[in-house]
């Protein structure tokens, strides 16, 4: 690594129980690396691995000061690993990429390139996995189709956390102190000017994928509750719904039945009249539902205390940065 005070790229690393293949990414990534520039560093960020990852990533970093650890005391995830590592990087950009071998880092210097090029934010799209199995890649398609059509947010299809940040968003990133932390949901609410690179993801090199179904389902979950509160207000519409629907069917029957003497013949019993008066009790109930939730989607907004606004400042306008 260069002796440069100033680093361009930090490289941050979230890794767990991928010490086979460590040493061959490792050389991997410092190949296209050296390509690009000879002043970065590469953060590993140790989610509690228990396979001797720290172990290597310490005999690599005597070879190469360059080469950094973050070690975690147990598992905290990876959204918490890509903060730590964001927190820690002193690079003029910052490079996230999984430790598996599935981003391609051989894609790395265009991601460069867009970034010298005047993006903040270069997002990795995976086009396709070969590797990924039939519920993934249906659960996934579904979700980032409800997740658009609910939210009228434009999440990319494919869009992972193989992206590349400018220093300025990494800064107003570390800003945003909520605990459940999507970190690709995050870096596109704040916005700022960014470019795609398309990628097929690699085989993993060693193992098999630390994210099983269960832990799919909570990131999808997440995603929905930090990113838009939507979800609180499903059962509000419902209501709606379902009471105006009931009070147009009873006022109907009422009209029919009593005031015109059932000329249509509908016949309704007195427990059908109960039933639509349940109808209409429920749908009161979950309208009550709805309306509270107008006033916790206020707590929950005020709860992640979110930047009111994000400058994207360069300075070149006279316009001091607050």
């Amino acid at each position: 690594m260069s002796d440069n005070s100033k680093t361009l790229l930090s490289v941050v690393v979230p890794i767990y129980n991928e010490a086979a293949g460590l040493r061959e990414f490792n050389e991997a990534l410092i190949k296209e690396i050296q390509k690009v520039t000879p002043s970065y560093e590469i953060i590993y960020c140790d989610d509690g691995s228990t396979d001797g990852t720290a172990e290597i990533i310490r005999d690599l970093h005597t070879k190469n000061p360059g080469v950094k650890l973050i070690k975690f005391s147990r598992n905290f995830g990876k959204e918490n690993a890509l903060s730590a590592g964001i927190a820690q990087a002193s690079g003029e950009s910052i490079m996230m990429l999984d430790g598996d071998g599935q981003h391609p880092v051989e894609l790395l210097p265009e991601f460069m390139r867009a970034w010298k090029g005047g993006s903040k934010v270069v997002v990795g799209v995976r086009t396709s996995n070969s590797s990924e199995g039939w519920f993934k890649h249906a659960s996934s398609r579904l979700f980032y189709k409800t997740f658009n059509r609910l939210t009228g947010e434009h999440l990319i299809p494919g869009s992972t956390d193989f992206r590349l940040i400018d220093r300025s968003v990494a800064q107003e990133f570390l800003r945003l102190s909520e605990s459940d932390r999507i970190t690709r949901g995050l870096i596109d609410w704040l916005g700022f000017s960014r470019s795609y690179v398309h990628f097929k993801a690699n085989p993993r090199s060693q193992g098999s994928a630390a994210y099983s179904r269960r832990k799919l389902v909570r990131l999808a979950t997440h995603t929905f509750v930090s990113l838009t509160p939507v979800p609180l207000y499903l059962f509000g519409y419902l209501g709606l719904f379902i009471t105006g629907g009931s009070l147009l069917l009873g006022g109907s029957v009422l009209i029919e039945q009593v005031f015109l003497g059932d000329p249509w013949y509908w016949n309704f019993t007195g427990t059908a009249m109960v039933g639509i008066l349940l109808l209409f009790l429920i749908g009161l109930v979950l309208l009550s539902q709805g309306m509270l939730s107008l006033y916790i989607s206020h707590i929950h907004s005020q709860t992640k205390q979110r930047p009111l606004y994000i400058i994207d400042y360069d300075g070149s306008a006279g316009i001091r940065k607050v």
